[in-house]
C-alpha cells in the first residue's frame, strides 16, 4: 500500500515537530519523535548514536557547543515508501540572528527512515549530511 495523503502531511508535520524539539522544547521532546531503538548519524562529525536516551543525553551534554538561537528551516521535502515504512529527504537549514543580521550557521540534508507504529510515525533512523 502506497503512502496516504494524511501519512506524507503527517511525516513532514513529524519533522516540524523535529526542529521544534530541538530549537525551542528541548531534547526530551525528541521522546514522542523517535521509535525507542531509533538511530541518529551525522558522519561528518562521527556521531552515530542508537536508542533515545542516547540520543537525548548527546543532545543535552552537546548543548553548549552550538550557538543559542538557532532555528532550524526544512524545505525541498521528498517522501517516498508503502504504507509501514517510509524514506524522507528534506534540506535543512540552521541560522542565527546575530547583530541583527540572519547568517547561516549550517546547512545539510537530512535522510530519514519512518515506521508507522501505533502512535503515528516515528523516526528509526535520522541522518544529517553536512554541506559546506
Amino acid at each position: 500500500m502506497s503512502l496516504t495523503t494524511a501519512d506524507r502531511m503527517e511525516i513532514q508535520d513529524l519533522m516540524g515537530r523535529f526542529a521544534l524539539a530541538v530549537d525551542v522544547n528541548g531534547p526530551e521532546a525528541m521522546r514522542d519523535l523517535f521509535v525507542e531503538g531509533g538511530r541518529f548519524i551525522v558522519d561528518d562529525l562521527q556521531i552515530n548514536l542508537q536508542g533515545i536516551d542516547n540520543i537525548i543525553n548527546w543532545i543535552k551534554d552537546s548543548a553548549d557547543t552550538f550557538p543559542s538561537g538557532l532555528t532550524h528551516i526544512q524545505s525541498n521535502f521528498v517522501i517516498d515508501g508503502d504504507g509501514d515504512e517510509a524514506q524522507l529527504s528534506c534540506v535543512s537549514q540552521a541560522i542565527l540572528s546575530h547583530d541583527g543580521d540572519i547568517k547561516h550557521f549550517v546547512v545539510g540534508r537530512y535522510f530519514e527512515t519512518l515506521v508507522k507504529t501505533p502512535a503515528g510515525w516515528r523516526l528509526k533512523e535520522h541522518k544529517l549530511q553536512l554541506r559546506a
